[in-house]
């Protein structure tokens, strides 16, 4: 028996060492409980597979199951152990079996965990606290170089994103921009307190600047903010910007996740850190402008005078396309020398007739800018007009015409280009992109396009212009009485023509002297009989195919043309008794197309006064320019300074007086009647008219004021003006200064010195006394005039006899 015991008890020691090293080294698979090595609590998918089973016996978190590796194990719990434990499923796919039913164990269920399809437990999960992280409102796609801001808002319950009815201590957030699926940097951080406003700030465990970033509140363990009291939240805004990197394609997606742990009761019992439900933008698409230019055209002209329209489309196209903002697009037309023709389209401002963007009207100098110089007509977006946005078109219409000196057969190529454009409203942000204009590429889809015009030339051109004699210069303004010179040209390109009469009439607008027409040059052999007295009629022409012949004369206008008055002229081409055409002036509108009746435009002139002379002043009196107190002072102003060829009407002549100067009156010297509107010190003449060539002049009178501010040295400055206008009731034009006339102020001022000899005579003894009087030689000093001597003297002195007076330099004596 005693054997049979030992036996027994050796078999127990045997199989509690098997239980006892099946404990410590336990096989895989085999039930573990939570607090085991090597998990401590922790069973994390992304370090090692879990255990078949396991037994709760502590709080006990599982993490980093996806479902691509889901969590099969099944949970017990252990009936006997009256502790409540909280069971963590952070980024959890459970497909295991938990058995809860007769236990009160709390469940926190974080980041896309997942029960699957059982409903068991589920009434010990605990509401989670959440990040609610936004893209900005609207936006989906997002720019290279263009910042945004994500936007947090914590916590914020999944029901309605609320508040939470919990305090939270300890905030930690991570924000992890490399793992994000685009480049990013971090450019702000900025949080404050929703209700509140008060600004929180969070302190960065690393470098914000450095790629990812994780933020951490840590200020918010102490005070004055301590925690996120319920019914609080915290907005966090963080700003980054994507950078210029191959890895940043457009049609690339990211969206960006925050992650964040807090501390926080649970049924009374305090539990750091929890894992709060993590933020998870909606992705993003990488967009960026591709702009491709489309310009068409007429494949031909048939005349010189024909309009040309054009067309640009600048078309933003592609799948992953954003917006284009400052976009400038450039049309270089076409000015080449012959090789082997001449030709261009350079010498007529293209007419832009239309511009939209999008099927919307754009307005000039509102939405768009538009300049031409040389041969260069250039459109440039405003930000009001907006962007081109994707898929959208910009469609610019225009026309023009081709140069008065392109040949028959020329062509004529046509490259515009979209030559800059950026992704961001403001340039100073963003992306700048360019293209450098060549010749078009034609056949590829691209910033640039050309087109070619065909020069196909026929008909006749009659046309007239009118120049500056002396210049040879072509006008479109004159003044009354100028003397013009008109030119009349006939070109047939393809045809010859006899029998032909140059006829304009000069007179039927009044605007001419009909005896100043004066024949310049004309053809050889042509008829110059019936011109005279404002009429040009200039027979027996005749022109052939590919050659021009010009008449060109003198007139002068009428010396009564008022201003802005538009002197229209027009001379007709006859042809067997009947006119065949109207003379067209090719620097107004381009030239005419000969196919086209009624396009022919009249050469104009446009009448303007040039401005009048300044007016003068000039100091009369005294002659040199120095006054004393009382003195008279005499100014000459003469309205116009120069006489003017044209008359002045209106005329109202101001004189601003110095406040040491008093004013006297005025006296007319010639001229027309001048009304005297003074109140002094401002002075003012009004006079009706002041004929051609002739002057106002008129002086005026005043007196150095004896007042305390008219002192030796004090300079007086005064101008004079005038407004006048060109017809009597006229528009006033500006007003026209003289030069400024200087006098100064001068005083008389004496010393005085006195001398005895002898100095210490006796009783008795004659004394001779001698005084000096010495006018000061002191700038701005004057003469000395009417000047008495009084002498008192002293005690024990007596008159001896008549005193001698001698006269010094410059000096008058009297005895």
């Amino acid at each position: 028996m005693t054997l049979t015991t030992r036996a027994h008890t050796f078999s127990f020691l045997i199989i509690l060492l098997i239980l006892l090293l099946g404990t410590a080294y336990p096989a895989h698979g085999a039930e573990k409980f939570c607090s085991d090595a090597p998990y401590f609590g922790v069973i994390d998918g992304n370090i090692r597979p879990a255990p078949t089973q396991i037994t709760i016996d502590r709080d006990c978190t599982f993490q980093n199951f996806p479902q691509s590796k889901p969590l099969t194990t099944t949970i017990n719990f252990q009936t006997n152990d009256p502790t409540i434990y909280l069971i963590i499923f952070d980024n959890v796919y459970f497909t295991g079996h938990m058995a809860c039913a007769n236990v009160d164990h709390r469940i926190w269920f974080s980041n896309s965990s997942d029960y699957g399809s059982s409903n068991a437990c589920q009434d010990l999960f605990i509401p989670v606290e959440s990040i609610d992280k936004q893209n900005p409102t609207g936006q989906t796609t997002a720019a290279v170089g263009v910042p945004f801001t994500y936007t947090l808002t914590l916590p914020s319950m999944s029901l309605g994103g609320g508040p939470s009815v919990n305090d939270l201590h300890t905030i930690t957030l991570w924000d992890d921009l490399t793992a994000t699926g685009a480049d990013l940097t971090y450019v702000d951080i900025n949080a404050y307190y929703k209700n509140s406003g008060t600004p929180v700030t969070l302190v960065p465990e690393n470098d914000p600047s450095a790629p990812g970033g994780v933020w951490t509140s840590k200020n918010l363990s102490y005070e004055p903010i301590p925690l996120i009291p319920s019914g609080e939240q915290i907005v966090v805004e963080i700003t980054v910007v994507l950078d210029d990197t191959a890895g940043n394609a457009p049609g690339t997606q990211f969206a960006n996740t925050a992650k964040w742990s807090f501390g926080r009761l649970i049924e009374g019992v305090y539990y750091e850190p929890l894992p709060g439900e993590w933020g998870v933008t909606p992705p993003i698409s990488i967009v960026r402008p591709d702009l491709v230019v489309t310009k068409t055209g007429p494949a031909s002209v048939i005349n010189l005078g024909q309009w040309a329209e054009f067309t640009i489309d600048v078309f933003n196209s592609g799948t992953w396309t954003g917006d284009a903002w400052n976009v400038n697009i450039l049309d270089r037309l076409p000015n080449i020398p012959s090789n082997p023709f001449n030709g261009g389209m350079c010498d007529l401002t293209p007419e832009v007739t239309s511009v939209t963007l999008a099927g919307a009207s754009l307005t000039v100098n509102t939405d768009y800018l538009l300049s031409y110089a040389g041969c260069d007509l250039t459109l440039t977006l405003l930000d009001a007009a907006g962007p081109i946005g994707p898929n959208e078109h910009l469609i610019i219409d225009y026309r023009t015409k081709v140069d008065a000196d392109s040949d028959s057969g020329a062509v004529l190529s046509n490259v515009a280009a979209v030559t800059q454009w950026s992704n961001d409203e403001d340039n100073a942000i963003g992306e700048t992109y360019i293209c450098s204009m060549t010749d078009g590429t034609v056949g590829t889809s691209d910033c640039q396009d050309a087109h070619d015009l065909l020069v196909t030339l026929s008909g006749y051109f009659f046309e007239k212009t009118v120049a500056n004699p002396n210049t040879s210069q072509f006008v479109t303004s004159a003044m009354p009485g100028e003397t013009l010179r008109y030119t009349l040209r006939l070109w047939s390109i393809d045809d010859s023509l006899t029998g032909l009469r140059f006829y304009d009439d000069l007179i039927a607008t009044s605007a001419f002297v009909p005896d100043s027409l004066s024949l310049v040059s004309y053809p050889v052999g042509a008829d110059i009989s019936n011109t005279g007295a404002g009429i040009l009629d200039i027979s027996n022409l005749s022109v052939s195919a590919g050659e021009v012949i010009e008449v060109t004369f003198d007139i002068t206008l009428a010396s009564s043309l008022t201003e802005g008055f538009v002197v229209l002229n027009q001379a007709d081409l006859i042809q067997g008794g009947a006119k065949i055409a109207d003379s067209d002036d090719p620097n107004i509108n381009g030239q005419a197309d000969p196919a086209v009746n009624g396009d022919e435009d009249p050469t104009q002139v446009v009448i303007y006064f040039s401005q009048s002379p300044a007016p003068t002043k000039t100091l009369l009196s005294p002659i040199t320019p120095e006054a004393t107190i009382g003195q008279d002072v005499v100014y000459e102003i003469r309205v116009p300074g120069t006489a003017s060829a044209r008359p002045l009407y209106d005329v109202v002549v101001t004189d601003t007086l110095d406040e040491n100067l008093e004013y006297l009156g005025f006296t007319r010297i010639s001229g027309p009647a001048v009304t005297d509107n003074s109140v002094n010190p401002e002075l003012s003449f009004s006079i009706a008219e002041v004929p051609a060539n002739q002057q106002s002049v008129i002086q005026l009178h005043t007196r150095v004021r004896n007042m305390l501010t008219a002192q030796q040295g004090v300079t007086i400055n005064n101008t004079a003006s005038y407004t006048y206008a060109n017809t009597p009731g006229g528009s006033t034009q500006s007003g026209l200064s003289s030069g400024t006339e200087t006098i100064h102020v001068v005083e008389p001022h004496i010393d005085i010195t006195k001398s005895a000899n002898p100095i210490e005579p006796n009783a008795g003894d004659i004394v001779r006394y001698s005084v000096t009087l010495t006018a000061s030689n002191a700038t701005y000093s004057s003469d000395v005039f009417d000047i008495t001597i009084t002498d008192r003297l002293g005690f024990g002195l007596s008159y001896a006899g008549n005193p001698a007076v001698t006269a010094g330099s410059g000096v008058g004596a009297d005895n």
